[in-house]
């Protein structure tokens, strides 16, 4: 009934789970987990995920996709690729993200490495021994994609990680190759289709938990914020009708309710528009006269190269807008690293202000590295923005730590350093670029 990539499963949780259980305390913490696990909310939603499951297997086995012999494998791929991902769902809060971390590793888990790599398995002590490597590799994985400092770890893991799946996917065309006739059958075609055709059938639900999670928890905050109950629900409602299932317009329209306190109907119509607005302009970047300075979409992403990624263009305050960038860390201290800043500052439509800064924690080492960085930063955004060269001027400030400022015919060039009052004597670089407006 089971393969040997399945026992060899089995074996490594059995164990894993004895000697989890051998620490009082661990059981302890086993007990509260499958407490939280089987809470009355999850229990709703495992009842209609298993209820949305039935239909789909229903409907192909009316299509003559599924029948009882695939029982087993719809167990596996419900537990091991559908379970995981309902979870991974209800922390989503845009399309993008919901596609890259969910749409995406349903299709890979589901068709290649539970399934197509399940067409032929290797020798029991092989696959004992892919499991813990499996693990390891995606182990790293995940603690360095989370982490700017180990990037050169990801993508390490990830060249290690494709490597073998290459290899392993070879052996198996080659292993087809030489017996292709014994999977010329109508079972081995089901186990191929069926859990991508599941896979794609489960979507809808999956964006149902997403949605469902981030109105809820939404709601729940907006609740506390609105001093009327009359507009608390007229803004529901608004929100709903306008965005549907558009998750990312959603979290952009409740900040913006939280940092201008909005308190009105008139407020939460005007707020949803502009949101729909930036939204619109985000997807068709508009032309912005070189007079009066650039377009937020098309600079505030000039630095994604570097790691260095912007949020969404938003509303500040009054007719103010900007986009700051997380900060970039530049060394591997977890506590005190030196990091850089984007910013995009300017009008709704209009950027006027780009500033690059760069924060050095401990002043009394060489920081010649972090600074360097800056300069290449300031490179790329400038020859972006004006076609030509960093000045050299500015350039040999950023390096030197010196202020300065300079012009070119449409913005003004700063570099500033600005010296803290603290026992390592940190301090901090910003180059900005400023527009000067000038009108044709």
């Amino acid at each position: 009934m089971f393969n040997t990539r399945e026992i060899a499963y089995l074996i490594w949780g059995t164990l894993f789970l004895i000697v989890f259980l051998f620490s009082g305390k661990n059981r302890s913490s086993l007990i509260d987990l499958v407490k939280a696990f089987f809470c009355k909310q999850f229990i709703y939603a495992y009842a209609l995920a298993l209820s949305y499951l039935f239909v789909c297997v229903w409907v192909l086995f009316k299509v003559k996709i599924w029948d009882a012999s695939l029982v087993k494998d719809t167990v596996m791929w419900f537990l091991f690729v559908a379970l995981p991902l309902m979870y991974n769902a209800a922390k989503i809060n845009s399309f993008q993200k919901f596609v890259k971390q969910v749409v995406r590793p349903l299709v890979a888990f589901a068709i290649i490495f539970e399934y197509i790599f399940g067409l032929y398995t290797f020798d029991w002590w092989i696959e004992l021994l892919m499991v813990p490597v499996a693990v390891f590799i995606g182990g790293m994985l995940a603690f360095s994609e989370k982490k700017p400092e180990h990037r050169q770890v990801h993508k390490l893991m990830n060249g290690v990680f494709m490597l073998i799946g290459l290899i392993s996917l070879a052996v198996v065309v080659i292993h087809l190759f030489h017996h292709y006739t014994d999977y010329l059958n109508r079972l081995t075609a089901m186990q191929f289709i069926m859990p991508l055709c599941l896979s794609l059938m489960f979507v809808p639900f999956l964006y149902g938990i997403a949605m469902f999670t981030h109105y809820e928890t939404a709601f729940v905050a907006l609740k506390r914020q609105f001093k009327l109950p009359g507009v608390y629900k007229y803004a529901m409602l608004k929100a709903m009708l306008r965005f549907n299932g558009d998750l990312e317009g959603m979290e952009r329209w409740k900040r913006m309710v939280f940092t201008k306190n909005l308190q009105t109907r008139e407020e939460v119509d005007k707020a949803i528009t502009l949101v729909k607005t930036l939204q619109d302009a985000e997807q068709n970047p508009h032309t912005v006269n070189e007079g009066l300075g650039w377009s937020p979409y098309q600079v505030k992403d000039l630095l994604a190269s570097k790691g260095i990624e912007t949020p969404d263009y938003r509303n500040t305050m009054d007719d103010e807008f900007c986009s700051i960038s997380f900060p970039f860390k530049l060394t591997d201290d977890p506590i005190f690293s030196d990091t850089i800043t984007f910013m995009v500052l300017g009008e709704q439509l209009i950027a006027t202000e780009l500033h690059i800064g760069l924060k050095v924690y401990n002043g009394t080492i060489d920081n010649s590295g972090s600074l360097t960085q800056l300069s290449q930063c300031s490179e790329i955004v400038y020859q972006n923005v004006f076609g030509e060269p960093l000045p050299h001027k500015i350039k040999d400030a950023i390096v030197k730590e010196k202020n300065t400022t300079s012009e070119n015919t449409l913005a003004k060039l700063s570099v500033k350093k600005d010296i803290w009052t603290n026992q390592t004597k940190g301090y901090s670089v910003d180059f900005k670029i400023t527009h000067n407006r000038h009108r044709f």
